[in-house]
């Protein structure tokens, strides 16, 4: 990003002072190093500035009121407005990289190495990546190869050098959407393309709009301070960047014709050819596309493998989430009775909570701690007598393969989640065999987030994937499929390969706040890309089968 001293009278507008207010965001956080209110605050204001008049002329007093505009950033807009400028983006701006936020991420980044990647003119991650290869990273004060082998292989993540990560592009398509929607009341926002599908990686952004008046849509989306850029085609198209630097199309559509755009620019092309549709046929519904074909509607995951679709794993099928934190955990944000209630909400007739135990790197419950938290577990069956609520934990796997409760503790619980939080590193073999071991272990009912890949953060461990297939087969131990959008783990392809090796799964939210139980529909449209069918999902059994298949784990113990 490009900034100039300070911006000319004509150009002190809201979209551009939004750009300056993101980067502001953007050098303050990677100043700050940890998580920095000041950094969120900035980036919420962004999404609150199309409230204010195109040129930012406002009473202060009226600029309170949007909500997301507080006082700091009043006379944040107050500066912009008299000096063209922001003197704290001035004295930061140019002493990080352009593409901070990314680069920031990477394992034992700081503050001070980030100026001097950027004193070596390093400003991208294609920039970094070239100075791996020179070996121009050498210059870096405490970054020897190791580091750098390990910088190289998360920025080698992804298939293109300008995709981002499922869960980044999911993130910036929701707010986006729910920004027209507030802004545009009456007309129909959905988030098709690659977030739809549930694509790991993301090149753009697809946004389908069903609207009456297209160019009131354009016409807001050109002045509007949400996005970094815009540009418009005749009538029906609106392309932009977001200030998180990702490419998105709005694709404006008529009403009558909403569910044929909706099919189309979800796609993939491939599917949409072999439908032979046109784009204006006029089919309002998604479903109406499918009947005039004469197919069932395909969840749109799997219209990526469409002949996968057919008696896949629907999420009405789902009867409990078997991986729920609450605040017992240290990054646990609900209580859980709140947990519970969600749980009702959906549906669900029954819910496993999964504290993390005290192996866990920031800590956790010990054996004292499960048995303290027992008292609130039947305090909120109590509370909800129609929720069957079982007493477990997300036990941490050590480097053998070992867990880091004791038997007793174990047998104590009602249901156990083992998860690998470490040792990311082991070579093949030792983490074959440590998860192997693991899965074998007789307390153990799910293997969580099985490969231990985060997209875009961190590749998977190295590690044969079959090995574990048969041993989880051989024992009856499911394996997880993730929902979180940073870890879809397994993989669909994973995920197919383990169901044809005979593994159970189970599809879990693993949620750490109300919000994310949502992410139980990414871990179903996994399952349905893979095809996988509702009788090897062990949380789509009804409550008297599961807690057969429960007690029968449990004999072994």
């Amino acid at each position: 990003m490009r900034l100039s001293d300070s911006a000319p009278p004509d150009r002190r507008t809201r979209r551009e002072f939004a750009r300056r207010l993101w980067r502001l965001a953007e050098v303050v956080q990677a100043a700050d190093r940890r998580r920095s209110f000041r950094a969120r605050a900035f980036r919420a204001a962004v999404w609150s500035l199309d409230s204010l008049p195109a040129d930012l002329d406002a009473p202060p007093d009226a600029m309170r009121r949007v909500e997301g505009i507080g006082e700091g950033i009043v006379r944040l807009i107050e500066e912009f407005r008299t000096t063209g400028t922001l003197a704290e983006l001035q004295r930061l701006h140019p002493r990080f990289p352009a593409e901070v936020q990314k680069l920031s991420r990477l394992p034992r980044m700081t503050p001070a190495r980030l100026e001097e990647l950027k004193a070596l003119g390093v400003d991208t991650v294609t920039d970094l990546a070239a100075a791996i290869d020179t070996g121009a990273y050498t210059i870096v004060d405490g970054i020897g190869p190791a580091t750098a082998e390990k910088w190289a292989a998360i920025l080698a993540l992804g298939p293109s050098p300008g995709a981002v990560p499922a869960h980044q592009a999911s993130v910036t398509a929701s707010m986006l959407r729910r920004h027209l929607e507030r802004h545009l009341p009456g007309d129909e926002v959905r988030v098709a393309g690659a977030v739809r599908r549930l694509d790991e990686w993301v090149d753009r952004i697809d946004l389908v709009v069903a609207t009456d008046d297209p160019a009131r849509i354009v016409g807001f989306l050109e002045d509007s301070a949400a996005v970094a850029s815009t540009a418009s085609e005749p009538g029906w198209a609106v392309d932009l960047v977001t200030h998180d630097r990702i490419p998105a199309a709005v694709r404006l559509t008529d009403r009558q014709a909403a569910g044929t755009a909706l099919v189309r620019w979800t796609g993939p092309d491939e599917h949409v050819r072999s439908l032979g549709i046109s784009d204006d046929a006029p089919h309002r519904t998604e479903e109406d596309v499918y009947r005039w074909v004469g197919m069932p509607p395909i969840p749109a995951p799997a219209r990526v493998r469409p002949d996968a679709a057919a008696g896949s794993i629907r999420l009405e099928d789902v009867r409990g989430d078997l991986h729920v934190h609450t605040d017992w955990s240290p990054d646990g944000h609900m209580s859980l009775v709140e947990a519970g209630e969600r749980a009702l909400a959906r549906g669900y007739e029954y819910l496993v909570v999964t504290d993390h135990t005290f192996g866990l790197r920031f800590g956790g419950l010990d054996a004292a701690g499960l048995r303290r938290q027992r008292r609130i577990v039947e305090e909120a069956r109590r509370l909800l007598p129609s929720l069957h609520i079982l007493h477990g934990a997300e036990v941490n796997i050590d480097a053998e393969g070992g867990i880091d409760l004791d038997d007793e503790t174990l047998a104590f619980l009602d249901f156990v989640v083992a998860g690998a939080h470490s040792h990311f590193d082991l070579p093949r073999d030792l983490q074959t065999a440590r998860l192997v071991t693991a899965v074998g272990h007789p307390a153990v009912d799910v293997l969580a987030h099985p490969t231990g890949r985060r997209i875009g953060i961190r590749p998977g461990f190295d590690v044969d994937l079959r090995a574990v297939f048969e041993a989880a087969a051989e024992t009856g131990t499911a394996l997880e499929v993730n929902g979180h959008r940073d870890r879809m783990d397994l993989s669909a392809d994973f995920a197919s390969e383990a169901a044809r090796a005979g593994v159970r799964l189970a599809a879990d939210s693993d949620t750490h706040r109300p919000a994310e139980f949502d992410n139980m529909a990414v871990a179903v449209g996994i399952m349905q890309r893979a095809g996988v069918r509702r009788d090897g999902v062990v949380n789509a059994a009804p409550l008297d089968s599961f807690l057969a298949w429960i007690e029968q784990r449990r004999s072994r113990l």
